[in-house]
């Protein structure tokens, strides 16, 4: 794997399922490749739609070849998942760029929890 610098945007969600009785989602995403390190975006509330357009930026060793998307919704102390998925980051190394709706799936992929837009760009270094 080619080490680097990995541009992450987090544009926006679809479809969210819903994990509020009253209200929508309160949703953000925590990206990382790492669990030891996650950055994440600022809460949309009251959104099954939710709009962050928000960009991190990773730097990219040997050994890291997927990264990982958890969508929560945030709750008075707490947090309820949503869902997760996963991007390999070979996609991104062959073409230098991915830009997608990634499902959030749910019950072994037989359903989606919705999904996610995300843009990454790839500059070696």
């Amino acid at each position: 794997m080619p080490n680097g610098t990995l541009e992450v945007v987090v544009v926006a969600g679809r479809k969210l399922k819903d994990q509020d009785t009253i209200g929508k989602n309160d949703a953000y995403v925590e990206v990382y490749l790492d669990k030891k390190y996650k950055q994440r975006t600022k809460t949309v509330p009251n959104s099954n739609d939710p709009v962050w357009n928000e960009r991190f930026t990773f730097n990219i060793h040997d050994g890291d070849d997927t990264i990982h998307f958890a969508v929560y919704d945030q709750d008075v102390g707490d947090k309820d998942s949503i869902g997760d998925c996963k991007v390999k980051l070979k996609h991104v190394f062959d073409d230098g760029k991915f830009d997608e709706w990634v499902k959030l799936p749910a019950h072994l992929g037989l359903s989606s929890h919705g999904e996610i837009h995300v843009i990454m760009n790839f500059r070696p270094s």
